[in-house]
């Protein structure tokens, strides 16, 4: 069903915009009468813009359910793995799960660790883990404890 999605879609843009293209030429071409860019301009309207328009759209269209697909799946898989490692996390675990690159394991991690206000636990060799408080109940350091 996506390919012929797809399919319908790369169809429409590839009548769509050579008729939108050969159309405003003539349209803009200024040799040509007034009559003959009118026509143009309703044969651009008519069978250029359409099918482009709607082409456009269902590559938007899959576009974005591809980008919702993947958020969903990233954050399905950040979710078990807090869950499986009792709230700890690495980027290179998160990474191996997920088949991001480093980088962008990092980063999402970091908006997570944001977003629900973790912990960073740093080893003495400088690498270091998110720590996301399963509990809710955060012990806060006062003065007389730090």
């Amino acid at each position: 069903m996506k390919l012929l999605v797809k399919v319908i879609a790369g169809a429409l843009l590839a009548i769509g915009i050579p008729i939108t293209l050969l159309a405003a030429t003539e349209v803009l071409n200024p040799s040509k009468t007034a009559e003959q860019r009118e026509n143009s301009f309703i044969a651009m309207m008519l069978l250029g813009l359409p099918p482009t328009a709607l082409g456009g759209w269902i590559v938007w269209s899959l576009n974005q359910r591809h980008q919702h697909g993947e958020r969903d799946r990233l954050r399905s898989a950040f979710f078990r793995l807090i869950q499986e490692n009792n709230g700890h996390l690495t980027v290179l675990r998160f990474s191996m799960e997920t088949g991001l690159d480093g980088q962008t394991a990092k980063t999402y991690l970091d908006d997570r660790a944001k977003e629900f206000n973790a912990a960073y636990n740093v080893t003495e060799e400088g690498s270091y883990s998110y720590h996301f408080n399963l509990d809710g109940n955060q012990k806060l350091l006062t003065d007389e404890e730090s």
